[in-house]
């Protein structure tokens, strides 16, 4: 077999993809955030490790004369054929993934056309006719690869506004989600393939555009952005840009999705006497079955407790106090565990239900239920040590159930405000009303508007702009004789806290 096969097969087995991605992210002070272990990993190897790869692979430079053709990248990719059956890879990846899912993502279904007409050169076209022949031949090169390991990623990649998708991310998967950690490997692939010959410019904002989207839809309505939202470019992406930009931008619909889908799941009543009920309940061997105790459910509430603070609580002269926030008074924590314990315990008595596809119709590893058992097991098992740590750990928990524990706490408290049990001060940075928390889970009418901007402008364009915005607001801060700071309006150039991986 050619040495030039060899590193690329490497993606086509599960396991030996898990190790190529495993281990910590390291920090990086340009903008980028973070550099792929894979990535620092691309970056020691010896000028042979590139001379000996495809010519269709993107860490190779293009330095022969020899050009790329689609009969070409077909021949390569004959090495995934199923020898034992005889049966072909081309056939069935080019109708089942190509023109199902990466027609969509390219955006080439709306030319009515798909992405072999709009890119692939033919008869006597050149590369002013198809600047981007090479690109998307290579595209396809490493999307064989990886569709050999997994016939569901391209599938994966096109979704759009699904719950379940929250899970499946590039930065720290789930461990204890197979997929999860399987499919944060195959993104991890792309970015660091498509990116490793990207200008820096381009590699900063691809890896930080879910954030720059995120501090966009905030300042949405800043005299200085407003304007160029409206602003759209000719669309001269390329087919692997576009493919990590629309990987981005459907991250953020999921999450969307996910606050939409949980508005009316915290928002049920509970009573002052509900986690009493669940105790009675778990005695009672004739009640509802628990699978997680009520002294689980307390310990949780602890958690949701400590996770909107920065910083762990040390107890001193009568009070809980985190750095960065107001002091909490012991007795008005004990009101604050007990108020979510009980919205927890009312949860569990009326059975309520959370799925998604991802969670095979309930079942009790992935019920809400285990994930609060799970929970309860992995992090101290007092509430003061709770309070105290450093930070809770809800890594091995489906992101759908995190996110429901930290709404349906938030709503708790909220409810306790309004009712008079709760003085308004404590914990002043959270929505105050249950009507506020509810208005934070709902559509921000200007995400629309900058995904339409993203969607509707070239890297280029976005890029300049956000870096035109990052230098008035360091002349901004200049003006009004503010130290200048590293940390941007958009991008960070300082070196972040990464926790570990392992």
């Amino acid at each position: 077999m050619k040495e030039t096969i060899k590193e690329k097969l490497q993606i086509t087995n599960k396991g030996s993809l898990r190790i190529r991605h495993s281990g910590n992210y390291t920090p990086i002070d340009n903008g980028e955030h973070y550099l792929l272990p894979y990535e620092v990993h691309l970056r020691n190897q010896p000028s042979e490790f590139f001379e000996r790869l495809s010519d269709y692979d993107f860490l190779k430079l293009s330095t022969t004369d020899s050009a790329l053709t689609f009969a070409g990248l077909q021949k390569e990719l004959e090495c995934l054929d199923d020898l034992d059956s005889g049966t072909g890879f081309w056939k069935n990846f080019n109708e089942s993934a190509l023109n199902k899912y990466l027609n969509p993502i390219l955006g080439t279904t709306k030319m009515k056309q798909g992405w072999k007409q709009v890119y692939i050169k033919k008869d006597k076209e050149n590369d002013a006719d198809k600047p981007y022949h090479n690109d998307m031949l290579k595209c396809i090169y490493l999307l064989a690869h990886l569709h050999k390991a997994s016939p569901s990623f391209i599938r994966q990649l096109a979704k759009e506004n699904d719950v379940w998708s929250t899970d499946l991310r590039i930065y720290y998967p789930r461990k204890d989600f197979a997929f999860s950690e399987e499919y944060g490997g195959y993104l991890s692939e792309l970015y660091a393939n498509m990116l490793f010959h990207q200008p820096a410019k381009i590699r900063r904002l691809i890896k930080c555009l879910d954030i720059c989207i995120e501090k966009l839809t905030n300042l949405a309505d800043y005299e200085l952005i407003t304007p160029f939202l409206k602003d759209r470019t000719e669309d001269t992406d390329s087919p692997s840009l576009k493919i990590l930009k629309y990987s981005q931008v459907a991250s953020i619909t999921h999450f969307m999705a996910l606050n939409k889908y949980m508005q009316n799941k915290v928002t049920d009543t509970f009573a002052p006497t509900s986690y009493a009920e669940l105790e009675a309940n778990e005695k009672d061997p004739s009640g509802l079955q628990i699978v997680a105790t009520a002294q689980q459910y307390k310990l949780v509430a602890a958690l949701c407790m400590r996770l909107p603070l920065p910083n762990p609580l040390c107890e001193i002269n009568g009070n809980w106090v985190s750095e960065g926030t107001d002091p909490i008074k012991c007795q008005d924590m004990e009101i604050c565990i007990d108020t979510v314990a009980n919205s927890l315990a009312a949860d569990a008595l009326n059975q309520l239900r959370i799925e998604s596809d991802g969670t095979k119709s309930g079942k009790r590893d992935t019920s809400l239920p285990a994930a609060i058992k799970k929970l309860a097991e992995q992090n101290p098992q007092t509430i003061e040590d709770i309070l105290k740590i450093g930070s809770p750990d809800f890594a091995s928990i489906p992101e759908l159930y995190s996110f429901y524990l930290r709404k349906r706490s938030e709503y708790a408290l909220a409810k306790a405000r309004s009712l008079g049990d709760l003085e308004m001060s404590v914990l002043s940075h959270m929505p105050r009303t249950p009507q506020a928390v509810i208005e934070s889970m709902r559509s921000n009418p200007n995400t629309d508007k900058v995904l339409e901007y993203i969607r509707g402008n070239n890297l280029d364009k976005i890029s300049n702009d956000i870096e035109m915005l990052e230098q008035i607001h360091f002349l901004q801060r200049l003006m009004n004789r503010e130290e200048p700071i590293k940390v941007g309006l958009i991008y960070q150039y300082v070196l972040p806290f990464l926790p570990p991986r392992e």
